[in-house]
């Protein structure tokens, strides 16, 4: 069942996504080479706590027989995908990686979700141009985000952009709904043909979250039962916005501003 949001909830969802944001910020001063995932862990965390919110992913588990998530950020490098663990990960980031962190907090009891990419230092020319596509295709998937419209529109922009670049989209992973969970319906796809095409209607939140990929979108999970890799260890590249639909348009809420 697809949720739509009232007055209040939405409310407290934007100054959520304005808590985020300035998280957010704090991790990007923070990124450069020589810091582990584990510093970057501990940062999110104190961040966190420094705007007054929750984290939305610690103990998180996506079936009662999981494992426990332990971190408060998915730490992603080069050819990570999503749900890479920084906690007790002493693995240096080193000058020219390419880093997704994605960021979930709990705001007032409602689950706000927002995902940056960053070039560490100076980098490759070829992780340059996936980060802009990635970015790109983020964007033109908010765009597509409008009444009238569905969940595969939002897909196929993403994959057009992509396929300009030369690049492909992930199709195992997608966005959802998000607010009064971490993972709601709709799924939104990050390509076209997905069989999912939901009606966007106002008052509906997703998190849109396209990743793109060098390589091929095929992925594979890590051993310790989280991380996900692309199959063929092509880079990838990410952002994530959490996106309230009127009727106006599509108005981000995790904007940094």
């Amino acid at each position: 069942m697809v949720t739509t949001y009232n007055e209040q909830e939405i409310a407290i969802m934007t100054e959520g996504g304005v808590k985020l944001a300035e998280v957010m910020r704090g991790l990007k001063t923070f990124l450069k080479p020589g810091v582990t995932h584990h510093d970057i862990e501990i940062e999110s965390r104190r961040l966190i706590e420094s705007v007054g919110a929750q984290s939305g992913t610690i103990g998180y588990q996506t079936k009662k027989s999981d494992p426990p998530f332990p971190c408060a950020t998915c730490i992603s490098v080069n050819s990570h995908v999503a749900h890479g663990i920084g906690y007790e990960n002493k693995t240096v980031i080193q000058e020219g990686d390419l880093v997704s962190l994605d960021v979930i907090i709990i705001w007032k009891g409602m689950f706000i979700d927002n995902c940056r990419s960053y070039l560490v230092g100076e980098s490759t020319p070829e992780r340059k141009k996936l980060l802009e596509c990635s970015y790109e295709a983020t964007q033109a998937a908010i765009a597509a985000a409008r009444v009238g419209n569905t969940t595969n529109d939002i897909g196929v922009a993403a994959e057009e952009c992509a396929r300009k670049y030369g690049f492909k989209t992930v199709k195992e992973l997608g966005g959802h709904g998000v607010g009064h969970k971490i993972h709601m319906d709709p799924f939104v796809p990050s390509f076209g043909g997905s069989g999912y095409a939901e009606p966007l209607k106002e008052g509906m939140i997703l998190a849109i979250e396209p990743i793109v990929t060098a390589g091929g979108w095929r992925i594979t999970m890590l051993s310790d039962g989280w991380t996900f890799e692309t199959k063929d260890g092509s880079d990838t590249s990410q952002f994530e916005e959490t996106v309230l639909i009127t009727k106006e348009g599509p108005v981000v809420l995790t904007k940094d501003i």
